[in-house]
């Protein structure tokens, strides 16, 4: 199934299984009590070595990348040259919409110095497709991700290559009931405290407020306009804003707070109760890539054993099964989910973006 398909009842489903799997043994025991021979202790990763091989020979990866903040991303190109030494990452890490378009203007100008494409919006995939910028690839490891994650672009033009969510950020020491929904948060309990960045620029702020006005209709956005928000661009200033105080809730990112909460920041989330909007970051390859090799060992990296472990080091949550989610945040199965098709975002994001601009003013 699809990732932008899933349920919160797929992930039910999802989480389940493996845990009726794990009480009774596992799929070792069932296939011993079946006389055959037992499955690997884990998940076996395919081997890549003749990839490694002509990837180390081109020198790097270019890596264009939305999905997390800066020092993320850092660790995860870190992790990277530390399974595949001799493969450099030039790393870019920007807003998703900021990439977008300094793409397609490389693009046109037939300047794109960009091997790996990572938006945290699917919208920008399909126009991809069409221009035949994005090459078909499947990676060696997809399969060691849920099923449920193996096909977000049926074609395989482009992979998931990251989770997040857009929750309730809140101060700790000033707010002691945040917002238990995006109803409350939108309300004047809160004006002149809220804080989040600009759906125009992130991807992550382009999914939350698509999400919102298909939830609740128009209204609501006057009603947060009502609020006097900060608008920032990245969805990751809203961190910002509140760590410094100048504001005390926002709508902004699980993860990149998370991490400042565990540096000893007053900062915590809330998974709202009408749901947490759930942002699938994909990864596409381009057709022109300079570093092809590379970027396919890069994408398949995404599936291995270290990035999922990388992730979760920097509270994002992992794509492989047999990696624990960060400590302190609930299972996928436990969250309530909003999200957007792709269709969605392609038919209705242009239109948020043009509402959000004639209410907010921004």
């Amino acid at each position: 199934m699809p990732m932008k398909n899933l349920t919160r009842r797929d992930f039910i489903v999802w989480t389940g299984g493996a845990a009726t799997l794990a009480a009774t043994g596992g799929l070792g025991a069932f296939l011993e009590a079946c006389g055959g021979s037992p499955a690997p202790a884990g998940p076996v990763e395919k081997d890549v070595s003749k990839l490694y091989g002509a990837a180390k020979a081109e020198g790097s990866v270019t890596w264009w990348t939305a999905h997390y903040e800066q020092s993320a991303a850092e660790q995860m190109a870190a992790a990277f040259k530390a399974k595949y030494p001799g493969i450099e990452v030039n790393l870019l890490r920007q807003t998703a919409n900021t990439l977008n378009t300094r793409l397609q203007s490389a693009l046109k100008a037939g300047t794109a110095d960009c091997d790996v494409f990572c938006s945290t919006d699917e919208g920008h995939y399909p126009p991809l497709i069409t221009g035949k910028y994005l090459a078909q690839y499947t990676p060696p490891d997809l399969n060691l991700l849920p099923k449920q994650f193996q096909n977000l672009n049926p074609d395989h033009y482009y992979h998931l290559g990251a989770i997040g969510f857009v929750v309730i950020n809140y101060r700790t020491d000033k707010v002691s009931s945040p917002p238990t929904n995006w109803k409350d948060f939108a309300s004047s309990a809160w004006k002149g405290k809220t804080t989040t960045g600009h759906p125009g620029f992130s991807g992550y702020v382009g999914q939350w407020v698509t999400a919102m006005l298909r939830t609740y209709g128009d209204g609501w956005l006057t009603d947060f306009k009502n609020t006097n928000p900060q608008i920032n661009k990245s969805v990751n200033d809203t961190v910002t804003d509140i760590t410094k105080g100048e504001r005390v809730v926002g709508a902004g990112p699980d993860n990149f707070s998370l991490a400042s909460k565990d540096k000893g920041v007053p900062i915590d989330v809330k998974f709202p109760d009408d749901g947490a909007v759930i942002v699938p970051g994909p990864v596409g390859i381009l057709a022109n890539s300079t570093h092809p090799n590379a970027a396919r060992l890069f994408t398949n990296f995404m599936y291995s054993k270290e990035y999922s472990q990388a992730l979760v080091k920097t509270f994002n949550y992992p794509l492989r099964e047999d990696v624990a989610p960060p400590a302190g945040v609930p299972k996928l199965a436990q969250i309530k989910i909003l999200s957007n098709t792709v269709d969605q975002l392609i038919k209705e994001l242009p239109d948020a973006i043009k509402k959000w601009r004639a209410v907010m003013g921004v």
